[in-house]
């Protein structure tokens, strides 16, 4: 069956970074490129900071959540993101 991502409103969404900092609760996939990382526990966070233009952004994810880093970019799906 396929899902229909208009009707469940689950986008990917891609956000550029500098730093990336996870929360103590990610825990990695595999040894893959580019890294994949899961959400062990509700809650958790990851930090996205531009340093030239001293811009943060924060996130927080359901557990189960899926996240993937390549090189500057963390892709995620809009979905799982508490609100």
């Amino acid at each position: 069956m396929k899902t229909n991502n208009l009707t469940h409103r689950n986008f990917p969404m891609k956000k550029l970074f500098d730093i990336c900092k996870l929360d103590e609760q990610w825990k990695r996939v595999d040894n893959s490129i580019p890294r994949r990382y899961v959400l062990l526990k509700d809650d958790a966070s990851i930090d996205l900071r531009m340093i030239k233009s001293n811009f943060t952004e924060s996130y927080n994810f359901k557990k189960n959540s899926f996240i993937i880093i390549k090189d500057s970019i963390a892709e995620f799906y809009e979905g799982d993101l508490f609100r």
